[in-house]
Formats: C-alpha cells, structure tokens, sequence
C-alpha cells in the first residue's frame, strides 16, 4: 500500500511568521515618521487654548480706575467723580455704604435724585457721575462709595473700585458764645475770661425785616402714595449763609447785615400730604408765617431758605414749627441757635 503525502504545513507556517515581521517593521516606521508632528500639533493647540483662557481671564479681572482725587468734601458741596471707561460696551453703576445722617443726591439733567444707601444705581454707558452728599448729624463724618460696571450680557459686576470719603458740616461745629457775653480763655481748666468792656456805639436806625423765601426745592425717588397709608412730615436744620442774586449760599452770618437760615421738610409717611405752612422767630424777635406750601408726596423733600436782616448781636435761635396735621408731632419742629459774627 503506497503511503499518502501531507502539505508542507511547517513551510507555510514560516512563511506567513515572516510575512507578519515585515509588515510590523514597516508600521514601527510609519509611526516613527508621523508621530512627532501628531504630538506638536496637539501640543500647539492646548497651548492655544491655554493662552486665549488667560487673555479672557486678564480682561475681566482688569482692575477700575477711578481717576478723580477726591477725599474730603464739604456738605452740601456738588462734587465729580470719574473714572476710566472700558474698551468694551457696558453700563456703570453708583453704590455707598449706610452711614447715619449721612445722604447722597446725584445730579441729573432732570434734578437731583435722591438714591438709597447699599443699593446700585445704574448711571448708564459714562465716565463721571456729579453728587451731593450732605452730613446733616455731625461735623464730620465718612461714607464709602463703589464705581462698578456690566457688560449687557452680564448677570452682575465684573468690576467694581472701592474708594471712601470724609464730610465736613462746619455750620454743626458752630459754637454759640455765652449768654453773658464771656468768651472762653486758653486755660485748659475751661474757664471764661471776660471780654474788655467796649465804649457804647451809637445805636443805628432799625432795619425793616423783608423775608426773602427761594422756590422749594423737590427731590424725591419713586413716590408712590397709599391712599390707605398715612401721612408724617419731619422737619431739620440744613445750614446757614445768604440770600445772593435769589439763590441760597451757605457760609456765616454777619450781625448788622443780611443772612439766610436753610431747612428742609420731608414727608416720611407712606401717603401724600395735605397743603402745610411753617413758622420761623426771626433775629429782631418777629415770627414770619409762610404761606401754604404744596402737598409733599412720600419720601418727598422741600428745601426752604428764608432771608431776613441781622441785628447787632452775638447769636439767635431759631424755632421752626410746622402748620401739619399728621401721624405723630415730635418731628414737626426744631430749635437751632447759630452765631454772628463782626
């Protein structure tokens, strides 16, 4: 019987062993040849990327500059602040801290506006914003105030400068002489040195008293009256000066002259007042009446000046009184003695 032949199994197994070296050989080429730029190229682009997140991030962290060198201011005094505008499109913003007896008014083409503490209050696509801040509780007091702006698709600030200010109120650290006519010494114990007795003047002719009143000024922020509510006028002291060419100045009074006495009425209630008057002793011991002044809306103010002649005396004290049936009376009035000076 003849024996049968097998394939040459070993032969093709070699073969095809051979095959697959040369075939992994030539893939280790390709991948050498290739792969340094792959992994430049994936390198350039995190880096990219990298570099364009810190741009952005510079951009929104840019700090806000505010350029005015302002410190102190006088009460009542308007002021500026500005500051550098942004190279891209957006809106700023005027905030200050709550302090007591301290308010802030901000000029605007319409008036002044009124604006509440700790609350932003846009000032649109600008540079400069124009203030009133007034201290009407102490000689000297302090606020601090932020400039911030938004972009239009923001949901808030991506910059805001903090900066304070002090306020002066001269006419509070006013102080009135002695009844009796002393002056105080430079003795640390405090004591009163009597002045030089002065040679008698001859008394002059009596000034007629012509009160002068100036138009009120209303400010208010969104007065919006509850039929339901109810209605309280507050009455103070604002400050002193003269009556020049039918405007308030604010400064000293002079004895034998002229001067003016500032004061404002508020309506602090939450309902539109009736019409209301108001009483002021003037210097030579008269009473001026006013006539009826126009309803006040809630949160509304009107700022009286009144201008009366001086006698020859050291200092008067005015009494203020308001003709006004509201809510409660212990703010309806006020006494506030002021100096003359020679």
């Amino acid at each position: 019987m003849l024996e049968e032949k097998k394939p040459p199994m070993k032969a093709l197994a070699i073969m095809g062993l051979v095959t697959a070296i040369a075939v992994l050989g030539w893939l280790a080429v390709q991948i050498v040849a290739y792969a340094p730029t792959g992994f430049t190229s994936l390198a350039s682009l995190a880096e990219g990327i990298s570099q364009y997140k810190d741009a952005v991030l510079a951009g929104e962290n840019k700090a806000l500059v505010i350029t005015s060198e302002i410190g102190a201011v006088e009460s009542s005094k308007p002021i500026t602040i500005s500051w550098e505008k942004d190279e891209q499109p957006g809106t700023y913003a005027f905030s200050f801290s709550c302090t007591d007896g301290v308010s802030v008014d901000i000029v605007a083409t319409e008036g002044l506006k009124n604006i509440s503490c700790d609350t932003r209050y846009s000032l649109g696509d600008t540079d400069n914003v124009t203030l009133i801040i007034e201290s009407k509780n102490a000689s000297e007091a302090s606020i601090a105030y932020a400039i911030s702006f938004m972009r239009a698709n923001d949901i808030g600030p991506i910059r805001i400068a903090e900066q304070s200010l002090s306020i002066t109120n001269e006419t509070l650290a006013t102080v009135t002489p002695p009844a009796n006519g002393e002056v105080l010494g430079e003795s640390d114990q405090g004591e009163f040195v009597p002045d030089e007795i002065a040679t008698p003047e001859t008394p002059k002719p009596a000034k007629p008293v012509t009160p002068v009143v100036e138009t009120p000024t209303y400010t208010y922020a969104l007065p919006v009256s509850n039929p339901n509510g109810f209605t309280d006028l507050a009455t103070q002291f604002l400050n002193v000066g003269d009556i020049v060419n039918n405007a308030f100045v604010g400064g000293t009074i002079t004895r034998d002259d002229s001067g003016a006495f500032q004061f404002e009425v508020k309506n602090i209630g939450t309902k539109t007042s009736e019409p209301w008057g108001y009483t002021v002793t003037l210097p030579d011991g008269d009473t001026y009446t006013s006539p009826k002044q126009a309803a006040l809306k809630p949160n509304e103010r009107a700022v009286i000046s009144l201008g009366f002649d001086t006698p020859d005396k050291a200092s008067h004290t005015f009494v203020v009184v308001l003709m006004t049936e509201d809510k409660t009376s212990n703010n309806n009035s006020f006494k506030r003695t002021i100096s003359f000076v020679k």
